[in-house]
């Protein structure tokens, strides 16, 4: 069962509220709440969904950053079997589909690395 801090990140990450979403990601990461970023909707819009799935799906690039940053499995599966990267291409999101690539590839990279680059496909994208 999904708690009350993850239907709210599904929800808003589902309807790209990209500050409601950085608010919550934030009181995530100092721990006021226990959630997973990587939940899983329960509701019929959200279904094996999680918020990676839903902001990719909908093309709500600004959320996706913000949710490959704070640490969102980028190639987490829906319960069809699908990642969020088939979800954005299907719906042809290309800058979506792209942070994707890029948000995978940067996670092999070392950190200072990361940081420098991330902060360039930000500026690409």
């Amino acid at each position: 069962m999904n708690t009350e801090t993850e239907q709210a990140l599904l929800h808003h990450a589902r309807n790209g509220n990209a500050e409601e979403v950085r608010q919550l990601l934030e009181i995530m990461e100092r721990n006021e709440v226990i959630a997973d970023i990587n939940c899983k909707g329960r509701s019929k819009s959200n279904l094996g969904w999680t918020p990676l799935h839903l902001a990719c799906y909908f093309g709500h690039r600004q959320v996706v950053q913000d949710l490959l940053k704070a640490g969102a499995e980028v190639n987490v599966l829906n319960d069809m079997g699908d990642t969020p990267l088939h979800r954005a291409a299907f719906t042809g999101r290309k800058q979506v589909s792209r942070c994707l690539l890029w948000g995978g590839f940067l996670r092999f990279q070392t950190t200072g690395i990361s940081q420098r680059y991330c902060g360039l496909v930000s500026r690409q994208l």
